[in-house]
């Protein structure tokens, strides 16, 4: 993107069109529009909108990965009419539109199997994958010119028709040097795109690196892409809160995002999405919940909500079948802080960001972290225990404003009260 940086004041959200709605058509997501539109989210990313393959289909539907046809829209999600006209309206609405990119593999009766069957990986005279048993899936030769140029023509179609970025599947399994092809000759159709890489755990990293295949870090991947998920922490999160893990430990992993990356590096600080559990199933507490996902607005990133996230899902929908999401709104104090973090975090104190501090303190289950920035210095303070407390923060005495909730808090002798989570600016 030309100024990714302005990315940092904005919040994706990931939509699975299929269960979206009850009836999983483009037409019936355009009624949402105005919800998301109110709830402040400027970024909707669509999980693949092709035709899924029916050879050794997952589930009834299939899984939207598996792709048919990478020219056509997926028949059950309406017309490339219908996908028109969402554009539209989305733009017209205020929206960015970014789609999932599948360049890994096909499905097993794509039409590019039968127009080009040397694009792809074979073992024993099959089509096969190269990682996984992955049944559906056939990977392509991604080493042949050939294969590389009908994609790139594939990645610039999308672009004639108007969507704003790509969210790109297993990213890191694909090599550096075609990405950098794909994304220079789509930049050059549009510079402003939104290039999001899926990233994937360093055990896995290490995995594919001793099987002799392309595994790039995170580090290698933000030489091409303007944002990454958040996969290189999510593992310590995870075990903090499922397994009872250490705070600290994982508090550590997200410190050290900010040296070992490039200074204007982008995360995607995701608390759930597709692959992962729902966080209101992980977090059975609501001021636990309330905390965290306050926490994951305030870091050095771009806000992300899973739909179905803002309403306290605790379902992760499958990918393979029909399975609606509930949009509706049982916890409306939940719904309306996630619409109050996504509007704090269109402030100018988290787009012009000089620095960010996880501070070290003596508390247990509390996280205090500072985003100084051209307008100041903000304080975010996250109470992962179940109750009010008073705890010690390293912060000056005096008052301060609470962005989230718009009340005055005092620091007295550096003790504060706190449940609820807080964005402090000085008065």
């Amino acid at each position: 993107m030309h100024n990714k940086l302005l990315l940092k004041n904005e919040t994706m959200y990931q939509i699975y069109v299929r269960n979206h709605t009850r009836e999983g058509t483009f037409r019936a997501l355009e009624g949402d529009l105005p919800r998301l539109k109110d709830l402040g989210v400027s970024i909707l990313y669509l999980l693949p909108i092709n035709p899924i393959g029916e050879e050794s289909r997952k589930g009834t539907l299939g899984s939207p990965y598996s792709i048919k046809d990478y020219f056509a829209i997926n028949p059950e999600l309406g017309t490339h009419a219908d996908f028109l006209h969402f554009l539209k309206v989305a733009h017209t609405s205020g929206f960015k539109v970014m789609i999932d990119v599948v360049l890994n593999h096909t499905s097993r009766d794509a039409t590019l199997v039968k127009e080009h069957p040397e694009f792809y990986y074979y073992k024993d005279g099959k089509l096969a994958n190269r990682i996984g048993e992955w049944s559906d899936i056939a990977d392509l030769r991604l080493d042949l010119t050939e294969v590389r140029n009908y994609l790139i023509k594939m990645m610039e179609y999308w672009v004639d028709q108007g969507v704003d970025g790509f969210r790109c599947d297993v990213a890191p399994l694909i090599p550096l040097d075609f990405w950098k092809q794909v994304i220079t000759a789509c930049n050059n159709k549009n510079p402003n795109l939104i290039w999001l890489s899926e990233s994937i755990e360093p055990d896995f990293i290490k995995y594919l690196r001793q099987l002799g295949y392309h595994g790039y870090s995170d580090s290698e991947m933000f030489q091409v892409f303007d944002v990454l998920y958040d996969y290189d922490v999510y593992p310590f999160l995870k075990t903090y809160l499922v397994k009872d893990g250490d705070l600290k430990a994982y508090l550590r992993q997200v410190r050290t995002q900010e040296y070992i990356y490039p200074a204007d590096y982008l995360k995607i600080h995701f608390l759930e999405n597709h692959d992962q559990m729902r966080i209101a199933a992980m977090v059975n507490n609501d001021v636990i919940l309330r905390n965290l996902t306050a926490w994951s607005f305030f870091q050095n990133g771009i806000g992300f909500i899973y739909a179905g996230q803002e309403t306290k899902n605790t379902k992760t929908p499958s990918l393979f079948d029909k399975q609606p999401i509930d949009l509706s709104i049982t916890d409306k104090p939940f719904y309306d802080l996630i619409k109050k973090l996504i509007a704090i975090k269109k402030n100018p104190c988290f787009s012009k960001v000089r620095r960010f501090d996880i501070i070290e303190h003596l508390q247990l289950d509390l996280i205090v972290s500072k985003m100084t920035s051209d307008s100041g210095e903000c304080f975010g303070i996250f109470n992962t225990s179940k109750h009010e407390r008073q705890v010690y923060v390293p912060m000056e005495d005096g008052q301060y404003l609470d962005l989230i909730s718009d009340k005055t808090i005092t620091v007295d002798h550096g003790i504060i009260t706190i449940k609820e989570p807080l964005f402090l600016k000085e008065i």
